[in-house]
């Protein structure tokens, strides 16, 4: 019999290898933790979240450049139609979590594509998991081989990594399970509107988000 994917959900990875880089930006977003230390509370769970407008912060410009250019070359490839519309950021915010931290299962409304970015990403940093969206698939589920089932049913699970860059529809469901990161134990992260970007950085994890949540039209 001949197969086919109906409906797929895309997942695009990217990395970024410039370790000094990355190091500047996380210590632009502990600058930022340091001067808004409660931050604001979201599906954050005991994670300090920033505020939403790291789009206007300077030191970050040449990360959501890098990022927009991934995005584009991404979805343009994916079948975006760049005459019609242009992908944008909404906002974007930063997070930092201690040993312990989770964020709740979360999808991002009134956007189109979400992005996580890890900045940096020791041992223990929380695992980003996906959601199975097909709460149909869900009622009965046959016995399938590891690979297969990893890929078919219920729970994606990954595990941060320096560097790397996640896109993935915001109505896809996700969440981040509890950090163990050991001396220090934090988790940050970094999200704006159409998609999102995470990072993690030395015994903490430091990850960014960005949500494509509006399209600007023509070639601007």
């Amino acid at each position: 019999m001949k197969q086919q994917s109906l409906f797929p959900t895309p997942l695009w990875t990217a990395r970024f290898n410039d370790a000094d880089q990355l190091t500047r930006w996380e210590d632009r977003v502990m600058v930022l933790k340091a001067a808004d230390p409660i931050g604001v509370q979201l599906t954050n769970q005991g994670a300090w979240h920033s505020q939403t407008t790291l789009l206007q912060d300077p030191g970050l410009h040449e990360l959501f450049g890098w990022i927009a250019a991934q995005v584009h070359g991404a979805l343009s490839a994916w079948g975006w139609d760049l005459e019609q519309a242009r992908p944008r950021f909404n906002n974007a915010w930063a997070v930092v979590s201690r040993s312990g931290d989770s964020h709740g299962a979360h999808i991002h409304p009134n956007s189109l594509f979400s992005g996580v970015f890890y900045l940096s990403a020791p041992s223990g940093s929380g695992a980003i998991a996906f959601l199975d969206p097909r709460a149909g698939a869900l009622m009965l589920q046959p016995p399938l081989h590891r690979e297969a089932a990893a890929r078919e049913i219920g729970r994606l699970r990954l595990v941060p990594e320096t560097g790397l860059l996640l896109l993935f529809p915001a109505w896809l469901w996700h969440e981040v399970e509890l950090s163990s990161c050991q001396d220090p134990p934090a988790v940050r992260k970094v999200v704006a509107r159409a998609f999102d970007h995470a990072g993690a950085c030395g015994e903490e994890q430091c990850v960014v988000t960005a949500r494509l949540s509006k399209l600007t039209s023509g070639s601007g």
